[in-house]
């Protein structure tokens, strides 16, 4: 039995009347022990006792108070201090932005023509993939296509100019494809042309999107393997190609008259110890083509006024009236002398008198 008057502290130190079973402030149990027989604790030393544990509980209260004032503006003032970004007790955010998309983007022509630089080809990019991924590819191969007839063919570098691509939204890119990496003209393209595009080189990480609007110009970085066949077996079948579609334009306005010849190449030809193929024949014929637009592909066996059957010439139209005439454009174009000169297209005349050079 406890002593009367006497005072207790339950386990969390609260002051309790010594008969208390359950702590009044806290409701904690309170195992109550009897005061020993053989010591008399004076009544002044037992106020003494319960005012200390008054005051103890009393600076309990207070710190609880004090740390559920305090506690949330010290944390505050904790995640502040912290430099990493990153708030204790909650999972770090993962960093969003432009993603690379394993799938090739779906490309689609949107116009065509023949500039200074080589072929031009306004296209529209979409991405297969969700989100906004980014086209980075190193060597990205690009086929412009007319059925199963190559147009150009070329490897586009997106890891030096990457193109950031919003959900269903198109990315507009005029690709040049170089002498060398285009075979037709526009003029020889019916129908808006198909654009494949081919995963080629390594992707970098860490890319970072540029800002653009509009078309923005991207020329081919290299050569690429054409969508049909091969590079020769393509160039082969574009110069007879041309060679049927001028002939019948040069019968009408070429014929028996003179014109500049700027060129002139035979497959197999050897040039500076490399032999001509029928690609490198391509290669100067769309070079001039692309800078004159009066350029047209003769092959030497329709015309008498060619001493062998088997040229691919180069001349540029409208004819001129005379030899003198046709050696003044040469002069006026800036042509070295033994690259262009006047030469007489004929299917009647003989060989003799019909090529007359500068001096």
């Amino acid at each position: 039995m406890s002593v009367d008057g006497a005072t207790v502290l339950c386990p969390r130190g609260h002051v309790n009347r010594g008969d208390r079973r359950f702590c009044v402030v806290c409701g904690a149990s309170i195992e109550i022990v009897d005061w020993p027989e053989d010591v008399d604790t004076p009544p002044a030393n037992r106020r003494v006792l319960a005012v200390s544990g008054m005051a103890i509980a009393a600076l309990i209260v207070v710190g609880v108070v004090a740390f559920i004032v305090f506690a949330p503006s010290s944390q505050d003032n904790a995640e502040q201090r912290r430099s990493d970004g990153f708030v204790a007790g909650t999972p770090s955010a993962i960093p969003t932005g432009p993603v690379f998309c394993p799938a090739p983007p779906t490309i689609r022509a949107e116009s065509m023509e023949l500039r200074a630089e080589g072929l031009a080809v306004d296209a529209a990019f979409l991405s297969p993939c969700p989100g906004e991924p980014l086209e980075a590819d190193a060597e990205l191969r690009i086929t412009v296509t007319d059925g199963q007839r190559d147009i150009a063919a070329g490897a586009f570098d997106f890891a030096t100019y990457p193109l950031e691509l919003e959900p269903s939204l198109p990315a507009r890119r005029t690709l040049i494809f170089p002498t060398g990496m285009y075979w037709r003209t526009p003029d020889m393209v019916p129908e808006t042309p198909t654009v494949t595009a081919h995963r080629g080189g390594a992707v970098p990480a860490g890319v970072t999107p540029p800002k653009t609007s509009g078309f923005d110009l991207l020329l081919a970085a290299a050569p690429a393997v054409p969508e049909h066949g091969s590079v020769n077996g393509v160039a082969q079948a574009v110069l007879e190609e041309l060679r049927s579609g001028d002939y019948s334009g040069a019968v009408a306005d070429l014929a028996n008259r003179w014109v500049p010849q700027l060129s002139s190449m035979r497959v197999g030809q050897s040039v500076d110890g490399v032999t001509a193929t029928a690609a490198d024949v391509l290669r100067d014929h769309l070079a001039l083509r692309q800078q004159f637009s009066g350029a047209r592909l003769l092959w030497s066996g329709h015309w008498s006024t060619f001493d062998s059957p088997d040229w691919w010439v180069t001349v540029v139209g409208p004819p001129k009236l005379s030899a003198t005439e046709a050696n003044r454009w040469c002069d006026v174009n800036g042509f070295a002398v033994d690259e262009c000169f006047a030469k007489f297209v004929s299917s009647a005349a003989g060989v003799t008198g019909t090529t007359v050079y500068r001096e």
